[in-house]
Order: structure tokens, then sequence, then C-alpha cells
């Protein structure tokens, strides 16, 4: 009996040890093949060659998908919002949505907030709160806006409706504000036209008709008065303080007074400044 354990167990022998300059833990276990030393060693290959051992400290964290954008553009009237927000649209994929669109859109349909709202409108005055924040706030609500973000155009216009927002829980990351000198926005608004077939907006001076055909369909709003714009440029101008104040650690101011180019340039550099931070994977060490 004494023979075989012999034959199994082979004398001890002394295997390399590295220089004590540079110790490891798994060194120090690689003294002998005899008693315990023997299971010690296999246990410590098992451990040398695991995956989990050999592998880099590194755990990588999924990055969520970026929540969509939430824009609000402000401006005089005629500061050029209309275009900005459509090459904002085209390439961020923001629901586009503008107070005066959907008001309009209920004047035209002649119903009762249609009716009170053009009344105050023809006045070159704001509409009430109670008529335009609902009509905002299911806009926002709806699938398409909280699903690929929205651009909100001129809205808010008073600290009120600012107010009532924030209380249905709807905050901008970014509040774009497009400053425009007073005598060429009211040169903007005067030569304004809106072609109806197509809805395409149009300048007498600086963006005319292709066609004498065009020409001849194009009509004015009739809001478009240099005697309606001036009253809304006042009510705007007394408004504009407030509605700031709300959201002065998100706002940039553009010089509108430029080309549409130009005028995107700068929007769009904030933008995509913004969307660079939100899809930054983050990574930790582990310890």
């Amino acid at each position: 009996m004494t023979g075989c354990v012999h034959c199994i167990s082979p004398p001890p022998v002394t295997l390399y040890t590295p220089p004590r300059t540079s110790p490891s833990s798994a060194s120090r276990s690689f003294f002998s093949f005899s008693g315990d030393a023997v299971h010690s060693l296999y246990r410590v290959r098992r451990v040398t060659r695991s995956p989990s051992i050999m592998s880099p400290k590194f755990q990588i964290v999924a990055a969520e998908k970026a929540k969509p954008l939430k824009i609000m553009i402000s401006g005089a009237p005629a500061s050029g919002k209309g275009t900005q927000c459509e090459l904002i649209t085209q390439k961020y994929g923001l629901v586009h949505i503008s107070a005066g669109d959907l008001l309009r859109a209920e004047i035209a349909s002649g119903s009762e907030n249609g009716r009170r709202a053009k009344e105050f409108m023809e006045k070159g005055q704001l509409v009430p709160d109670e008529i335009v924040v609902m009509m905002v706030k299911d806009r926002l609500s709806q699938k398409d806006s909280e699903q690929n973000g929205w651009l909100l155009d001129g809205y808010p216009r008073s600290s009120s409706q600012g107010k009532a927002l924030k209380g249905f829980g709807f905050q901008p990351d970014l509040f774009i504000v497009l400053e425009v000198p007073e005598d060429i926005l009211i040169e903007r608004v005067v030569g304004r036209r809106l072609d109806p077939v197509t809805g395409k907006i149009y300048h007498m001076k600086y963006s005319p008709p292709e066609t004498e055909e065009i020409a001849a369909r194009l009509t004015q709003r009739f809001d478009d008065t240099e005697e309606k714009a001036k009253l809304r440029l006042k009510t705007h101008n007394q408004n504009v303080t407030d509605v700031l104040s709300m959201y002065d650690d998100i706002t940039i101011k553009i010089e509108g007074n430029r080309s549409k180019d130009e005028v995107f340039a700068q929007i769009d550099t904030a933008l995509s400044e913004l969307l660079q931070q939100r899809n930054t994977a983050p990574s930790s060490l582990l310890s």
C-alpha cells in the first residue's frame, strides 16, 4: 500500500520562483508538488485561465437612447421663426408646433374659440390664455411629439403662459430668441404674402413669387398691415422680458438680421452640442 502511494506522489520538486522584485499572488503558490500544494497548484491554474481574470476590469454601461429634444423659439412677428423652424425640423425631425397656426386653424373652422381669438388678434392683443393653453398642451401631449421631440414656435408669449406650461410639466431644453431691429420687422411684415395653394410664404421685396400666376393668387394676412404690426410689436416687447426671465439659464440669443443660412448655422451649432452631450456613453472602472 505504501509503495502505491509513492508511485502516485513523487518526491518534492522545487520549481522556479520569480525574483522577489516582482512577486505575485499566483507565484507564491508554485513551491512544490508535495502534499496539499498539488491541489493548490491545480486551483491556481484553473483561476488564471478564467476569462473574468484575464479580461480588463472595465464594465461598459450601455448608453440609454437620447431623449428627444424639446425646443422653444421666440421672436417678434417677421423675425424669421417660420424659416428657421422649417430648417430645424428638416434636420432634427422635431414636431413643429405653432401657436399661431393652431389659432388660425380654429379661426378657419369658425369655432367659438376661433371667433373670440380673431377679435383679439385684429386689435393686436394677445389671445387670452384659457383659449390657447389647452390647445398647445394637447398638441404637446400627442404621441408624435413625445417620441420625436417638439419645436414650439412663438409660445409662450407671456409669463402666465410659461407658468401654465410648466405646471403641465413642459420644460424646454433650449430657448432660442431671434433678435431683429424693429424697422426691419415692419418692412418684413408689410411685404409678406401667402400662397393659399402651396402654403408658401413670399415677400414682395426679399422673396418675390416665381411667376405672375403665383403672384396673382397671393393673399395678405389680415394682421399683416403696418398699423397692426406696430401694435403686435408693442405687445411683444412688453411681454418678452418676463418670458425670458423664466428661461434665462437655457436661453441663446441669435442675431436674426442675417441670411437664413447664417442664422441657422448658429442654431445648428447649439442643437448639435446639446445632442452630443446626451449621446456620450458613460463607462465605469471596477475596483
